[in-house]
């Protein structure tokens, strides 16, 4: 037989390569290379072209489901009916989902709310049967709802993940069936330097998941019980054991044609009390009709995108500015108040005290697009306002923190131009690790020295979204560092996380400003530096009967513009006396005094929703106990009862209805799949995830693909580390 030999050269480059193997693999190595890269791009699509779990945005109804990959549901919109007189709002918030399917369907509906608000009545239609539902212990409820969906019993179950993030299972929704969910709650409007403001989110930025990973996750009274297949991105974290159902789904942006993914109808009635100036809406174009004095808003184009917070100002007519008011209700024999006073604008008249101003900047993932812009120019023009007496230092963070300096330096102009060229080149990426720099900025650095005097004002100025699910972890963190320190927060972007920001304030001591426009930045920095140098109102007192329970308690300092608003249980009887509002400006005693002395209890303004406010207020308040260190059981056991007699959603009551004739038949499966919705406007970020690979939506990961990329680039380099050897060694 003849044996065929290689050609020399081929054999002279087979040796010169250390033998033919890497003679071989070094010839495959572009074909290599190709193949790896196809693989990542084959998964990655395959990944995205998948569902993914993200946070809760509008309203949404989750129809999981055993198999793999999501089929949506569809919704057909949603409404908002907002009654707006004096102080309060009340709102009924409807959504219409359907189920096109031929399978029954079990499902979760998530949506925002105002922070503030008092959830006072559920209702559920579907078809022409309508489901009441009535307020209960949050375990009970979750097993009378456990029991009703295994038996084939149409059943809803209402719970508060968040005071700002509530969760609706629905079970057993039949083939081609129409839901209709109906909440009704009750708000304060808010009321600041001469403006009141009605805030309607309708979409929440998607909430950061920090924290190690549980193998199971650590429940307490706090943390709802499994009912359902985990239906978020996140999985249970040491930080947050209920990641999962803080983390529902989201839309991608809108198509080309413009077209609402989610739209929503909104309509105001708006009777304010006095004589307007002016309404506004800031981010939504509105039609508006009056009748007397009672004012018609809805939406010009009849609906909107549910993308962004809806926020409704109006301001009195020159000397109509209220300097206080009085609202009250009287539910079962007792008598509640809300309280509204607004202390005197003082003008500083003493030298201006130094300040070390701590800015500290959120540049995680989800600050990308509009929000990072924001920020910038929120930092710009709060740069441009420092005053040379002052200091002032740059945190900015995101997976981690940088300083710009490793402390306070002057407001010299050749640390300004520093500042602003830092400034400049911030960009949105990475994790939300809030915790150590907010640590950073509420640590003073080293001994006061002639850059930062002792007598200094420490201010720090918070900018983000507040998108975190570790919320209470860093309250607490507030609480303990606070010291001489002043927190005051800005929420960026088109639905900020207003519960993290307006707690975050209280507990810094502070204000919070919502800038959700580039073209607001200037004129909402401007107000807030504005307050930042004007006195504050201290050392604050209201006059009650003995018997009168007032909430808050613990009664704040009060910035220029800032009203006190105070819920009141006056108990059977309205107090005898004018009610005495007192505390001290600049040094200066003020005080004012709300009417009640000698009137007809009928006489005094009347208003729906007080009681619920004034519950609302309490149950706020024994959980910021909480977090200041109280037994969790002492709390609980003070807010379950009074949620239960004023029928409110809290931490530990749930609504439940149960329709009793079964619907689903024995032999017919339950499926589920979930419903997209909006992401916030603007925003650019990916489904965020902590930084350890867990917290990712399941099946949304590209790491196999990752790992077999990442052992390719491994042999190849070993190949050529091979190869350089060789010829070392030659």
């Amino acid at each position: 037989m003849k044996t065929e030999r290689l050609p020399q050269t081929l054999q002279r480059e087979m040796f010169d390569f250390g033998g033919p193997l890497l003679w071989l693999c070094f010839r495959c190595l572009p074909v290599l290379l190709l193949a790896g890269i196809s693989l990542l791009l084959l998964v990655s699509t395959t990944v995205r072209a998948e569902s993914t779990l993200n946070d809760a945005e509008t309203g949404q109804l989750y129809l999981q489901g055993d198999a793999p990959g999501y089929q949506p549901a569809v919704l057909h919109g949603s409404s908002m009916s907002v009654d707006a007189s004096g102080m309060i709002a009340v709102v009924t918030l409807k959504q219409i989902f359907s189920n096109p399917s031929d399978q029954w369907r079990e499902g979760v509906y998530a949506f925002p709310l105002p922070d503030d608000a008092a959830v006072r009545a559920m209702e559920m239609r579907i078809g022409e049967r309508r489901i009441v539902g009535e307020i209960r212990e949050r375990k009970e409820a979750q097993k009378a709802y456990k029991k009703a969906r295994e038996s084939g019993k149409k059943a809803s179950l209402v719970e508060q993940q968040r005071p700002n993030l509530f969760t609706n299972r629905v079970a057993n929704i039949g083939p081609g069936e129409e839901i209709e969910v109906t909440l009704e709650y009750v708000q304060p409007i808010a009321y600041r330097d001469g403006v009141f403001a009605l805030r309607l989110p309708t979409t929440i930025t998607a909430r950061y998941i920090p924290g190690g990973a549980l193998t199971e996750p650590a429940l307490d009274d706090d943390t709802p019980m499994t009912v359902l297949p985990a239906h978020g991105w996140a999985r249970a974290t040491s930080q947050v054991p209920d990641a999962a159902d803080i983390t529902p789904v989201q839309h991608p942006q809108p198509g080309a044609d413009g077209a609402p993914h989610n739209p929503v109808v909104i309509d105001v009635r708006l009777d304010p009390g006095v004589p307007l100036a002016g309404v506004e809406s800031l981010y939504h174009d509105v039609a508006l009709s009056r009748s007397g004095g009672v004012y018609t808003i809805t939406l010009a184009t009849g609906q909107a995108e549910m993308d962004r917070d809806y926020v409704l100002e109006w301001r009195p007519a020159t000397g109509s500015k209220p300097a206080a008011a009085l609202f009250t209700e009287q539910v079962d024999g007792q008598y509640f108040g809300l309280l509204m006073v607004v202390p005197p604008a003082l003008e500083r008249v003493s030298p201006a005290t130094p300040r070390e101003m701590i800015f500290v900047v959120d540049t995680s993932g989800s600050m990308g697009g509009v929000s990072i812009r924001q920020a910038r120019g929120s930092l710009h023009e709060a740069l441009r306002m420092l005053r040379p007496e002052d200091t002032f230092n740059i945190i900015a963070f995101s997976s981690d923190y940088r300083s710009l300096y490793p402390r306070a330096v002057p407001a010299s102009r050749h640390h300004l131009q520093q500042a602003q060229e830092f400034v400049r080149h911030l960009d949105a990426n990475g994790g939300t690790e809030m915790l150590p720099a907010l640590r950073a900025a509420l640590q003073p650095i080293g001994e006061p020295d002639e850059f930062t005097p002792h007598a200094s004002l420490r201010q720090v100025v918070f900018i983000t979204d507040g998108a975190v699910g570790n919320e209470e972890a860093l309250f607490a963190e507030i609480q303990h560092l606070l010291g001489p320190s002043r927190l005051f927060t800005v929420g960026i972007g088109a639905a900020p996380n207003s519960w993290f920001m307006r707690k975050a304030a209280e507990f810094g001591r502070g204000t919070f400003t919502f800038v959700g426009d580039v073209g607001q930045v200037s004129e909402k920095m401007t107000a807030l530096f504005r307050e930042l140098s004007s006195p504050v109102a201290v050392d604050l007192a209201v006059s009650l009967p003995e018997e009168a329970d007032m909430w808050p308690q613990r009664l704040p300092d009060l910035y220029r513009g800032e009203p006190l608003l105070i819920a009141v249980n006056f108990g059977t009887q309205l107090p005898a006396d004018d009610v005495t509002v007192s505390g001290t400006i600049a040094g200066q005693a003020w005080q004012r005094q709300l009417g009640f002395g000698g009137a007809d209890p009928q006489q005094i303004a009347q208003h729906e929703g007080v009681a619920s406010l004034w519950a609302r207020r309490k149950i706020e308040g024994l959980l910021d106990d909480k977090v200041r260190g109280a037994d969790p059981d002492t709390i609980r056991a003070a807010v379950l009862p009074l949620a239960l007699a004023h029928q409110l959603l809290s931490p530990y009551t749930s609504f439940l209805a149960v329709e009793q004739p079964i619907s689903r038949p024995a032999d017919s499966p339950l499926r589920s799949h979930p419903v997209p919705n909006s992401r916030p406007q603007g925003q650019t970020s990916q489904p965020p995830a902590a930084a350890q690979t867990y917290a990712y939506p399941r099946g949304a990961t590209t790491g196999p693909a990752k790992l077999w990329f990442g052992a390719l680039l491994m042999f190849v380099a070993l190949l050529v580390r091979a190869v350089r050897g060789e010829g070392a060694d030659a």
